[in-house]
């Protein structure tokens, strides 16, 4: 378990990160994350973000007013890696 990121609870948008808008009573690993090194997580009530050990930003859940970090807003129900960080 040491290493991983698991989330669980409301998953309307896709917020935990496991592929679903299926709502979760039990932590899950978030797979995206495998081999992974997570540095920060930062989550809210409709979307997540996080930061790996070597600085990479990833995003995901709601994502209608761009506030994934990843130039459009589209929801995502999987982390995925924003582009550029300045």
């Amino acid at each position: 378990m040491e290493g991983e990121v698991q989330s669980w609870g409301r998953n309307q948008n896709g917020q935990l990160g496991l592929g679903t808008t299926e709502d979760s009573l039990v932590p899950q690993k978030i797979q995206a994350f495998e081999g992974i090194s997570i540095k920060m997580v930062a989550a809210g009530a409709e979307h997540t973000a996080a930061i790996t050990e070597d600085g990479s930003l990833y995003g995901w859940g709601w994502g209608r007013y761009g506030n994934l970090g990843l130039g459009d807003r589209n929801d995502r129900l999987v982390p995925e890696k924003v582009s550029s960080i300045d």
